[in-house]
């Protein structure tokens, strides 16, 4: 066994963790009346006490409690409202020093303090003989990895298990070089003083970093500097800098794009220890690595607005520029904290002034929301990037939650107490906006903003249920969507979850989008909005659930902007009614008996039916932007919806309107008075019909006099009804892609 220097027992090192000097004497803190400040004092797990030679004092996570006779006056204060102060040179030398936190008492009006003390030594205080080490595994973030790295893509679509699996597994882990990477192994070692085990975030440890090269793992160079801080070297390049009792892992630029195998063992000069190391293998890229809610904020670049600055400027991330994030744990989203602080900026929040009584007509319940109720503003961009940078959001398989967001409010519920700007019940909040330019009617810019999305969970705030009502005005407008693709910008996802955002995808004013083995359920409106001059491209998906449509695109006519929607190999899937309090929301529902009766015209005859056990899926829709259903109607949208093979090419129409006109003798102009069409597709070849309300007549070949479809007149038109899987129901600017059952 190695003899060793001569340390304080590790008991000595647990006493001094717990040590906190308060100023007990409530004497000290009178200030006449009957009002006192009984105690000041630091929580003892909140704040750094052991120091090295030079370190830094790190007090940012201090919580200290004033507490008063008058119990309702107790308070929390955290880094941003006390004042810590110590001498410059506090750290220069070993021994026992004190750093004074104080406040300004708004309720006594002095200046109230406490001290804490510290201890600075040579090196970390640990016993004077090796400590038997209990216990040394990968953290539980390496864990959850792991499991869910393993477990990808095992289940089969329907089975339990299903929705909450990703699509594919095989990964490997991501680390980003913006900042220290994080890699604390569970370390137990026996304290026997106490016959028992004690639980150690620092350690004395050896790390070997080795470099990927050509499928085999070179050994970097490592050179030992002052306080465990190593340096690792491929030849003459810097790699690393790393400390090795802190685990800390600092990458440099030359490291990313490089893959690292990363193997850290407790030092055998301070532990016994006989089992295996911590291995990490991780690709490192040009990313900053989160681990807290209020790290999301190096996402935000928009340099237009000051509401992200107190968050950043508290945190010393102002002005840091990244060009991406790597999730490292689950993060959870909140709008305050456990303290009560804003996580994002107050600014992008509404409070209602007035207590508001909303009855549910079909019910007669009422519902009182009181006054100082929050709600999120709406066309909020929680997280806004400007510009042609390339971003990547890398999740490493954890979850991103912000299902206690609130929801929009409703204009038609609130009036002027909404907050809104304009009438319409649909939210225009969204989580993450990029956009490359700064208008839509830019011409497209030769770079554009790459975004690229992987590996990540994400759970929103808007189920396609959990709104009031759907015969009335509506309580809520809506809860987030999850990203924006805007002005040119291109966004790629793939392997991600998402659950209950209003929208989850949205491809806006020439935003293209493209989205690969994705998941995606319980949405309130669509799993995909696309909104004119934009491409939506789905591949290898499942889109499920939906209040809507599961893909609503609307072609902007005035502006010449028409969307582009096409699914390959994937999962288009929702059941509706057409009485959902979406379809309340935009009028739709005045359009279900046309759809009923076609259903059942389709069924007399013996061509299949656009429902299954009273349900419709409603898997697109192509529709013009306008006020309501009769401008969707009035106005011939175009564009292109096609999933999985399937739909409709509206760019050129004149075909089918001019027969429609040579049949029917309307006039174009009144697309209302022009009875709705279909559109078959089957073996490659797309069949037109349309329907008098009595007979369908084939659109296919024009002619001026068509006869009615019959078994005799029209077999291969009547085969392929009897194997498409879809069917596209066009009405002037409307068509709509169903799912076709026979």
């Amino acid at each position: 066994m190695k003899t060793l220097r001569t340390f304080s027992k590790l008991i000595t090192v647990v006493a001094i963790l717990a040590m906190i000097l308060s100023l007990a004497s409530c004497d000290m803190f009178n200030k006449g009346g009957s009002l006192k400040l009984e105690s000041f004092t630091v929580d003892k797990t909140s704040v750094k006490t052991n120091y090295l030679i030079g370190e830094e004092i790190d007090f940012s996570g201090i919580k200290a409690t004033a507490k008063y006779s008058d119990e309702s006056l107790n308070k929390v204060y955290t880094y941003d409202e006390l004042t810590i102060t110590y001498d410059a040179d506090i750290t220069a030398t070993v021994g026992d020093k004190y750093v004074t936190v104080s406040f300004d008492d708004p309720n006594l009006n002095v200046k109230q303090e406490t001290k804490v003390q510290i201890k600075v030594t040579e090196e970390p205080v640990i016993g004077d003989e090796p400590q038997l080490v209990l216990g040394f595994e990968q953290p539980d973030s390496l864990t959850s990895f792991a499991s869910n790295n393993s477990s990808a893509g095992k289940s089969q679509y329907g089975n339990a298990a299903f929705s909450g699996e990703f699509a594919k597994g095989g990964k490997t882990y991501v680390v980003g070089n913006a900042n220290a990477f994080k890699l604390n192994p569970k370390f137990t070692i026996f304290d026997e003083t106490t016959d028992g085990a004690v639980g150690l975030k620092e350690f004395f440890a050896v790390v070997e970093i080795s470099i990927d090269k050509d499928g085999t793992y070179v050994a970097l160079t490592n050179v030992a500097g002052e306080n465990n801080v190593v340096e690792y070297y491929d030849g003459d390049v810097l790699m690393a800098t790393v400390n090795t009792y802190k685990g800390e892992y600092q990458f440099s630029a030359d490291a990313v794009g490089k893959k690292v195998k990363i193997s850290v063992l407790p030092s055998e000069d301070y532990y016994i220890f006989e089992g295996n190391a911590v291995v990490l293998e991780a690709n490192i890229i040009d990313a900053y690595n989160v681990y807290e809610a209020w790290q999301l904020s190096v996402i935000d670049n928009d340099t237009s607005r000051s509401d992200w600055d107190d968050i950043k400027t508290a945190n010393g991330i102002k002005g840091l520029t990244v060009s991406g994030i790597v999730l490292h744990n689950d993060i959870e989203l909140t709008v305050l904290d456990e303290d009560g602080n804003y996580n994002v900026p107050a600014s992008f929040f509404y409070t209602t002034e007035a207590e508001v009584i909303y009855k549910n007509s079909a019910t007669g319940a009422e519902i009182k929301i009181p006054a100082g109720t929050k709600y999120l503003k709406d066309e909020t961009h929680v997280y806004q990037r400007n510009g042609a940078s390339d971003f990547v959001i890398q999740g490493n398989f954890f979850t991103l939650d912000t299902s206690s967001f609130p929801l929009v409010p409703s204009p038609g519920v609130f009036g002027e107490n909404s907050g809104k700007h304009y009438g319409g019940d649909f939210s225009n909040a969204t989580l993450i906006r990029i956009a490359t330019t700064s208008s839509s009617g830019d011409e497209k810019p030769d770079d554009v903003a790459l975004v690229s999305i992987d590996n990540i969970s994400l759970i929103g705030n808007s189920k396609r249920d959990n709104l009031i009502d759907s015969t009335d005005a509506l309580a809520s407008a809506g809860g987030l969507i999850f990203i924006k693709s805007s002005h040119h910008s291109e966004i790629t996802i793939d392997n991600t979850i998402g659950n209950s955002y209003f929208i989850t995808y949205f491809a806006d004013y020439g935003g293209d989008m493209s989205i690969s083995n994705v998941k995606c359920y319980d949405s309130y409106q669509n799993a995909a909005f696309v909104w004119g001059n934009s491409t939506f491209n789905v591949a290898d998906s499942y889109l499920v659930g939906c209040g809507g449509p599961v893909i609503l695109s609307q072609s902007v006519v005035n502006e010449g902007c028409h969307p582009i929607v096409t699914t390959t190999g994937s999962v288009i899937n929702t059941s509706v009614t057409g009485q959902e309090i979406w379809f309340t929301a935009v009028g739709a529902t005045a359009i279900m008996p046309s759809i009923d009766t076609l259903s059942t015209n389709l069924e007399a005859i013996g061509l299949g039916s656009l429902k299954k056990d009273g349900k419709m899926n409603i898997m697109g829709t192509l529709m013009a932007n306008g006020n309501g259903l009769a401008d969707a109607i009035d106005i011939r949208a175009q564009g292109s919806i096609f999933i999985n093979g399937d739909g409709i090419n509206r760019f050129d129409t004149n075909t089918d309107w001019l027969t429609m006109k040579a049949i029917t003798g309307n006039d174009l102009s009144d697309m209302t008075k022009i009875p709705p069409f279909l559109t078959v597709n089957s073996n490659g070849k797309a069949y037109t019909i349309w329907t008098d309300g009595t007979n369908f007549y084939d659109l296919t070949i024009p002619n001026p006099y068509p006869t009615p479809v019959t078994p005799t007149t029209h077999a291969e038109l009547l085969a392929a009804f009897m194997t498409a899987d879809s069917i596209t129901l066009t009405q002037g600017g409307l068509s709509v892609v169903f799912e076709f059952y026979h």
